[in-house]
């Protein structure tokens, strides 16, 4: 019995011995080394390599706006929270001076000045720089980034079929009505209305005479201003057709809109042309300032309406959607934007692309200030944001406003030829001759026509 049972003992002590050299071996995972010997480290898996980070970049931004009225460096800030690597330098050339920033940034050009992300303002300024070369086509930065253009805006900029800036800020062209004036004259906010109704009220809220007179409507020197009833139809709402060869100066539209002016003129319910050229009347000092009772204007002045312009009102602003041509007409509004596009001299193509979407997608919803064609928006729930941004929101009538959005059927985005400009100043020149009284109605679209025939026939 003894002997059996320190048989069974010596065993289990050479087993426990056994198992003490297995499990110190396991543990170093190599043979003990000895002391001439530099211990064999375990293999270590291989790290994945770290990515790269951006090399730093500042692009320089250009456009026509005041900065912190427009609250930019929010938006910048907030961009750089994205994009750290990407610095921003923005650039106002001309401020609150769209058509003098457009000849500041192209001589910027012509000199090699920097130029990475600049603003365009019009249609036809946007298409006359696509015609010269001067901005740079997005379509392969799109596809290498996976963004189908129009899946994500619902105005198209494309020139032939080739993407040259993004939509900025959506302007669509409504009529602002001071309230009191109305509440005056015992109008009630139009809910639908045409241009003949639109210059009866002109005529009701007119008052006064000399230089205290409160004229019911003012029409600014835009070109817009002289093409009325024309500017918000579907198809052919320009001077030249959608065709982009014919002359639509025979449209009946074009001699409606010059009798829209004569009408103004005669019953003297529109600020005289002579005077807003000679003592430069801008439209914002007009209408907030309370010189005239209402305006056709676009999008952007939702902002203004609330103070939060340059010329803070006194009073509230009610909306009302743009004036027809005739009764039956669908209820269309024009439209235009911003054109925010990568300049072809940019030596930063990368990062302004990057920019420049970002500006025209999230930036415009940081900002909070103007309405916008990214389709991820709620279009509701960013006028709620825009009024309540405003200085003074209580000056907004916001139910007029939002059944103005709400009824107006934007119309395409019409990208007009690329000498646009030519036959813009070929009518312009002769519509001021009939708004200074130098020609009638009938001469002034017999030489609009023929001058406008001759540039279409200079650029085939």
């Amino acid at each position: 019995m003894n002997k059996k049972f320190y048989a069974t003992l010596l065993s289990v002590i050479l087993i426990i011995s056994l198992l003490s050299a297995c499990g110190s071996n396991s543990n170093n995972n190599s043979p003990a080394a000895t002391p001439k010997e530099t211990p064999k480290e375990t293999p270590q898996a291989a790290e994945t390599p770290k990515e790269k980070a951006p090399d730093p970049v500042t692009i320089k931004f250009h456009h026509w706006y005041d900065d912190a009225t427009e609250k930019f460096d929010v938006l910048i800030e907030e961009f750089n929270k994205e994009y750290p690597h990407i610095t921003v330098e923005s650039v106002s050339v001309a401020t609150n001076d769209a058509n003098e920033a457009m000849k500041q940034i192209d001589l910027a050009a012509a000199s090699g000045e920097q130029l990475d992300v600049v603003i365009v303002n019009s249609p036809s300024n946007y298409a006359q720089r696509v015609g010269l070369g001067l901005l740079e086509p997005l379509d392969a930065y799109l596809e290498k980034d996976g963004v189908n253009f129009n899946d994500e805006f619902s105005l198209n900029t494309s020139v032939d079929g080739k993407f040259y800036s993004f939509p900025g800020k959506l302007n669509e062209f409504y009529v602002v009505l001071n309230k009191a004036h109305l509440d005056e004259a015992k109008l009630p906010v139009p809910t639908d209305w045409t241009w003949d109704e639109y210059m009866d009220y002109a005529q009701k809220l007119t008052q006064g005479s000399g230089a205290t007179k409160r004229y019911g409507t003012f029409f600014h020197t835009w070109l817009d201003y002289l093409k009325l009833p024309v500017f918000n139809q579907v198809n052919n709402s320009n001077i030249v057709k959608d065709d982009g060869v014919t002359s639509n100066m025979d449209n009946p539209l074009f001699r409606k809109a010059l009798e829209i002016r004569e009408r103004g003129i005669n019953e003297g319910s529109a600020t005289p042309y002579s005077d807003t050229v000679t003592q430069k009347l801008a439209y914002r000092n007009q209408y907030y300032g309370g010189a005239v009772s209402m305006i056709m204007i676009g999008s952007w002045t939702i902002a203004d309406s609330g103070g939060g312009g340059p010329v803070v009102p006194e009073f509230t602003t009610a909306f009302a959607p743009y004036p027809k041509a005739n009764a039956g007409d669908p209820q269309t509004t024009p439209v235009g934007a911003d054109f925010v596009s990568v300049h072809a001299n940019s030596k930063n193509k990368e990062a302004a692309y990057t920019f420049a979407k970002w500006f025209a997608t999230e930036g415009l919803v940081v900002q909070s200030k103007y309405l916008t064609s990214w389709k991820k928006v709620d279009t509701a729930n960013l006028v709620d944001k825009l009024v309540a941004n405003t200085p003074k929101p209580e000056l907004i009538d916001k139910a007029s406003l939002m059944h103005t959005i709400s009824v107006m059927v934007p119309q395409n985005l019409n990208i007009p030829v690329a000498y646009q400009g030519e036959v813009e100043k070929a009518y312009q020149t002769e519509g001021e001759k009939f708004l200074l009284g130098d020609q009638d109605i009938d001469k002034t679209l017999e030489n609009a026509q023929k001058a406008v025939q001759a540039v279409i026939d200079a650029n085939k």
